[in-house]
């Protein structure tokens, strides 16, 4: 992993709002918990990397931020969600393991018009 370590990532930042640039686009990560489940998700969108420090969304024309949800996991067992997470083909078509040393962890910077 550029610019942190896997141990971390795996420990906390896998659910805890990190952005990882990826060939192009930021892989959102993120759970939600509340007192039935935990809802884990990983949204895309185009993005540039700057110098693998930082990355600029790139908006529309109009100034609007185009994404996708690329994974969407509900469940209760936080260790089976991480299990399913590390599997998912989310990053154009591999899972976390194949891309993990492509992968850069980045802060936010301006968006791109």
């Amino acid at each position: 992993m550029i610019n942190g370590y896997v141990e971390q990532f795996l420990d906390t930042g896998w659910y805890s709002e990190s952005t990882l640039f990826y060939n192009g686009y930021i892989y959102w990560h993120e759970a939600q918990t509340n007192d039935k489940e935990t809802v884990f998700f990983v949204d895309r969108w185009k993005a540039e990397n700057e110098e693998n420090l930082y990355f600029h969304s790139l908006l529309e024309k109009n100034g609007t931020l185009i994404w996708e949800r690329v994974l969407e996991i509900h469940g209760t067992d936080l260790d089976q969600i991480k299990k399913q997470f590390l599997e998912a083909p989310i990053y154009e078509g591999k899972s976390f393991w194949i891309v993990e040393k492509e992968l850069a962890w980045l802060d936010e910077s301006n968006p791109i018009n």
